[in-house]
């Protein structure tokens, strides 16, 4: 038998690190701060964790938490939900916190062996953590170490949906348990509301597998990503909960009211859940709101996101996000050629443009990287254009302040023409540094398990627009995404780093970071030169569908930056 012990001690960790607490309330105890995050980790052995997670108050946090763990030697995965407390975090202020969890439900594992089948039974256990949370403005990311190595650390993020500037005053009450889950909030109206007949909605935002009545999400047959995505992708779609505790699909039109009337300035108390079984609503985001009608609501943004609840899928706290994400063209990705493995192309196409960054290597086989910002032409899934090739030098990246390139630090480096027989294959032609070749390439597909659809594609080219110059390119596919890093080396040289598997858990991504080299740049390409070395690791933590946040340790340097899709023309 392998006891869960350390394994979930490091859980504890990330989880008391992101999360705020609740005690069980109601209307009339003292209101509390909501927390939604995730978490994930590689076991320093093999295997590794993530999951999810919600709680509410402040100081002391109670909640529960959605884990998926990957035990080594066990051919079956671990997901269970669990409670936690955490006391000691400040959210008052901007900065590091210090705080203490104490993470309940431990257990075990029977039957470990290769590629044995395992059972697992919750204990009555409990352990507790000293942890640190950074923390700004409504959101925060984490880390906790489960081994000197920071390739085997813990990270994690989480947001406070009600920490920014209120749409309209609201409290927050709730208890959060690992068989049900109840909330409630108070609201108030806005002055101009007051005295307007007006209908208060309280709704859910929700994975589809879990709606009755949610249609599935049917791929398009010539969609690029027909390879690796099933039909029935699990998306979060609106709902409302009936008065049987079950999620039921709902439109703007159809969506039901909880409360009609006209609106005074005095406080409205709301239900948002009573007692629902939490498998019923596991990864749902509740929402209050109100408005003439629920369109009015919708279009206005008269409504604000109150409680989660944490799941395998979990959606996020805004609703745009899921259904509008800033995604690329049918292009969009990552290409490569399989007989030359070591060097690749990613594509983020729009409106008829497509943005290629090339990393390959140098005449000393050290990482280099190309940008060819204006291939003009296919605004579809096949046809040709051609573009400048430019190469950068920009100031050192890694443990100071990035200063904004300018054009005198961008020199053109020769040209590129790519020509797309349809969203999967094409042949790249290209005269740069002196070399010309034509080489074909075809998008990278993972070796990926069948699993649901992501809710959200984040695969884009994103950047940092106050400190343009870097950039990263993310493909996903399933639960993998593969991160290409753009930035400079301390000579102020264009430099790329990899994270092959960043594996999703939640709304983040985490994974090793690596570096190669490979064969020098030249009219042939040999693979037998690429050598791989591990440079650190990298955790992406995605605030909504569009926007996200890069925690990074490469080369004993750590940081954390803003990032978001670059939206071109």
């Amino acid at each position: 038998m392998i006891k869960l012990l350390a394994r979930i001690a490091v859980i504890a960790a990330a989880l008391a690190s992101c999360t705020v607490g609740a005690q069980p309330a109601g209307p009339g105890s003292t209101p509390q701060t909501s927390i939604v995050g995730s978490f994930s980790a590689k076991y320093p052995s093999a295997g590794g964790f993530s999951g999810t997670f919600s709680c509410l108050g402040t100081p002391q946090c109670r909640g529960i938490y959605t884990v998926r763990d990957d035990l080594p030697g066990c051919a079956n995965s671990y997901v269970h939900t669990e409670s936690f407390r955490i006391d000691g975090l400040n959210l008052a202020a901007n900065g590091t916190t210090t705080a203490t969890m104490t993470l309940s439900g431990l257990g075990q594992a029977t039957g470990v062996g290769a590629g044995q089948a395992c059972t697992f039974d919750d204990g009555g256990g409990s352990l507790t953590f000293t942890i640190s949370v950074q923390y700004s403005a409504g959101s925060a990311t984490f880390t906790s170490p489960l081994a000197p190595d920071p390739a085997h650390w813990l990270y994690g993020s989480f947001s406070t949906p009600t920490a920014n500037p209120p749409v309209f005053p609201m409290s927050v009450f709730g208890d959060l348990q690992p068989l049900a889950v109840s909330g409630a909030v108070t609201i108030q109206r806005r002055p101009q509301d007051v005295g307007i007949p007006e209908n208060v909605y309280v709704f859910a935002h929700a994975p589809s597998s879990l709606v009755r009545g949610a249609h599935a999400v049917k791929r398009d047959p010539g969609d690029h990503a027909a390879a690796v995505l099933a039909d029935d992708a699990v998306v979060c779609v609106l709902a409302q909960v009936d008065a049987s505790g079950q999620l039921t699909a709902v439109s703007a039109s159809t969506m039901q009211a909880a409360l009609t009337g006209v609106l005074s300035s005095q406080v409205q108390a709301q239900t948002l859940l009573s007692a629902v079984p939490t498998n019923n609503v596991a990864g749902t985001i509740m929402f209050v709101g109100y408005g003439t009608n629920a369109q009015s609501m919708l279009a206005n943004g008269i409504y604000q996101a109150a409680l989660g609840v944490p799941g395998p899928v979990q959606c996020a706290s805004s609703l745009a996000a899921p259904p509008a994400p800033k995604s690329g063209g049918p292009l969009t990705g990552l290409w490569w050629n399989e007989n030359e493995s070591g060097w690749g192309v990613h594509f983020a196409q729009r409106s008829g443009i497509v943005v290629a960054t090339w990393y390959t290597y140098d005449p000393a086989g050290n990482p280099k990287w190309y940008i060819a910002p204006n291939c003009t032409g296919p605004s579809g899934a096949s046809g040709s254009c051609t573009s400048p090739v430019y190469q950068v030098s920009g100031p050192t990246f890694f443990g100071v302040a990035f200063t904004p390139i300018g054009p005198s630090q961008v020199s053109q480096a020769g040209t590129l023409t790519i020509n797309f027989a349809d969203a999967n294959n094409a042949s790249m032609s290209f005269t740069v540094a002196g070399v010309t070749r034509t080489v074909p390439i075809k998008r990278q597909v993972f070796p990926v398990a069948a699993t649901a659809p992501p809710a959200i594609d984040y695969t884009d080219l994103w950047w940092n627009a106050a400190e343009s110059g870097w950039g990263m390119a993310i493909t996903q596919q399933y639960g993998d995404i593969f991160l290409a890093w753009y930035v400079y080396d301390s000579a102020g040289n264009p430099f790329w780093y990899v994270a092959s598997n960043c594996v999703v858990s939640g709304s983040s991504c985490s994974g090793k970071l690596y570096r190669t080299t490979g064969a020098p740049f030249g009219p042939t390409y040999d693979q037998g030169l690429l050598k791989v070395f591990e440079a650190g690791s990298v955790v992406v933590s995605f605030l909504d569908a569009n926007d996200a946040v890069l925690s990074y340790t490469v080369n004993g340097v750590t940081a954390t930056k803003t990032i978001t899709r670059q939206i071109f023309p």
